[in-house]
């Protein structure tokens, strides 16, 4: 029988002969036990058969001795009228003695003291039958003592038998539990000591120990088994420690990994809450923790002119003697921000999970840092956007007032050069100050535009302060409708969107006269609708000419939007601002 290895030699193991078989042994011991227990049913079978009619000649012959005593009787009384009585008997007895042996099978009288007492009770019968008168009551004692002999000799006979059957059997029992007492060592010894230890094996094998060996050594099935059972441990304890060293392989490779994604994590984590250049060294800090040797530094370009880099100079030395350089580009869209230098001694081989690691925080890094400028480009552009607001309702509102004052004062001193009535010279003091309180209510609302801050990242919170705000203030309540995904519109578009909803409702606690109002702002498709309403008493007719109501300033913050805003009558009563913009 041949056994394949994994590495590709064979294992050879013998067949266990036909003599040494735990099969053939099981067979002889039971043939042994079969045979015995044939030879014990035979020889029982025989001697009980030779025991079949031993009772009934013992009966015969205790009948005889009984027949006997009557002929004996008989003979005492024969007169003339009983002799018929005598003959009776005589031929009753001589019946009896005919057929003694009879039945049974022929050994059975082959005992010579049987033999020679019946002979001699058959002469002393042949002497009391010729002359029955002459026989005294001694002869007949005499002869009543042989028949009580023969009795005895059946009955002797007969209990020989029985210890023969006893003795048989008795020997049979004590072989057959020779046997059996042989059979249960035998077994025990070369089956169930080796079968436990087999077992012992095969539990301590699924528990990963393989080291303990099988001492169980013999030509037969089980030997065969112990042999491949030993040889399959010792292949699956190869095996066990090979995936053993794999499994340690790959949890070095999972921790490695799960370090590097833990330094990714927290520098993309820190870099969208922080401004680089106030944790660029805890990344170096955290990067060489997990590289584990080497020198780490990120080296960022001054400027790019027509191609060509300027770099900080606040960079370690290199010493190329001893240290091989390892860059990893910050590039983002064609953008290039500068490298991360890793120092390797010469004698050090980086791994391929390492320069990973390294290329994904460069690639983390630049782009916090490509949206660090994009944010500042932002803030940059949106203060420019919002200064150009300022300036335009400043021109159109405040700069007007004043220009109005200004054209009135003239006229003011020129009255009073020319002496003219009080009457025009006061008509002209009111002028001015209808003027400046007209110019201080415009810088009041220029003021309260300009001063809104959204510190709550989240628009839904705003806007429920802001309606709460006014609610107070218009002393009725102010329904909000909000049905926007959260963070939807970007920071520019919120400040517009809640600027245009602060300026109506200021409208609205200022002019409307209304006892309900409120904000919807929802999103359908890619568009996004906002109206604000109330049940006032609406806006007058000459909107347009009286130049209040901070329209200026909503008109511009929907214009940046790239939409109007639109106005119309609310129904019953009362006024709609509406406005929609694509997001």
């Amino acid at each position: 029988m041949k056994i394949k290895q994994n590495l590709g030699e064979s294992l050879y193991i013998d067949e266990p002969t036909s003599s040494s078989s735990l099969v053939a042994s099981a067979g002889q011991f039971m043939a042994i036990i079969i045979t015995l227990g044939l030879v014990s049913m035979i020889s029982s079978i025989l001697v009980t058969e030779s025991l079949s009619g031993d009772a009934e000649r013992i009966n015969r012959a205790g009948s005889m001795r009984m027949q006997a005593i009557r002929v004996s009787r008989a003979n005492l009384i024969v007169q003339d009228d009983s002799r018929p009585i005598l003959s009776q008997e005589i031929q009753v007895f001589e019946n009896k003695l005919s057929h003694l042996f009879f039945g049974g099978i022929a050994s059975t009288i082959d005992d010579p003291e049987v033999i020679a007492q019946h002979q001699k009770i058959l002469s002393s019968w042949d002497d009391i039958k010729q002359s029955p008168q002459t026989t005294s009551v001694e002869d007949f004692d005499r002869f009543t003592v042989k028949i009580d002999k023969l009795v005895n000799l059946l009955q002797m006979e007969s209990e020989k038998k029985l210890s023969l059957l006893r003795l048989i059997q008795g020997i049979t029992l004590f072989s057959i539990l020779i046997v059996s007492a042989l059979v249960l060592f035998k077994l025990n010894r070369s089956l169930i000591i080796p079968l436990k230890q087999l077992v012992r094996v095969a539990s301590e094998a699924g528990k990963g120990n393989f080291n303990i060996k099988i001492d169980h050594i013999a030509d037969n099935e089980l030997g065969l088994l112990s042999r491949t059972i030993a040889h399959m441990s010792k292949q699956l304890e190869n095996t066990y420690q090979e995936f053993e060293d794999r499994v340690d392989k790959k949890t070095q490779e999972l921790t490695q990994s799960n370090q590097s994604l833990e330094v990714l994590y927290r520098a993309a984590s820190n870099l969208s809450n922080y401004e680089y250049h106030q944790i660029d060294q805890k990344i170096i800090q955290e990067l060489v923790q997990v590289l584990g040797y080497g020198k780490v530094s990120i080296v960022l370009c001054e400027k790019s002119i027509n191609n060509l880099t300027f770099y900080k100079a606040k960079t370690n030395t290199i010493d190329h003697q001893y240290m091989d350089v390892h860059q990893f580009v910050l590039e983002k869209r064609g953008r290039f921000f500068g490298d991360i230098v890793w120092q390797v001694p010469k004698h050090e081989t980086p791994e391929d999970w390492q320069k990973q690691l390294l290329q994904a925080m460069a690639d983390i890094v630049a782009t916090a840092i490509e949206l660090e400028q994009k944010k500042n480009t932002e803030n940059r552009l949106l203060i420019a956007e919002e200064r150009a607001v300022i300036a335009r309702e400043l021109h159109d509102s405040l700069a007007q007032s004043l220009s109005f004052l200004k054209v009135q004062m003239s006229l003011l001193t020129r009255k009073m050069q020319k002496g003219l009535p009080e009457e025009q010279v006061n008509e002209t003091i009111n002028d001015i100050k209808q003027g400046l309180n007209h110019a201080y209510l415009q810088l009041r609302e220029l003021l309260t535009t300009f001063r809104l801050k959204l510190d709550d990242p989240s628009l839904e919170n705003a806007l429920q302060g802001t309606v709460a705000e006014f609610a107070e203030k218009c002393q009725h309540a102010i329904e909000l409708k909000f049905e926007i995904p959260q963070n939807y519109l970007t920071a520019n578009q919120e400040i517009h969107v809640l600027q245009i909803i602060r300026e109506s409702l200021s409208n609205v606690h200022r002019h409307a006269e209304a006892s309900l109002a409120g904000v919807n702002l929802i999103k359908e498709d890619d568009k996004i609708k906002l109206a604000i309403w109330d049940n006032g008493r609406g806006l007058p007719s000459n909107l347009e000419q009286q130049g209040h109501f901070g329209l200026g300033i909503m008109k511009e913050r929907a214009k940046s939007l790239n939409s109007v805003l639109a106005f119309e009558p609310n129904s019953p009563n009362g006024t709609k601002v509406l406005l929609e913009f694509i997001h």
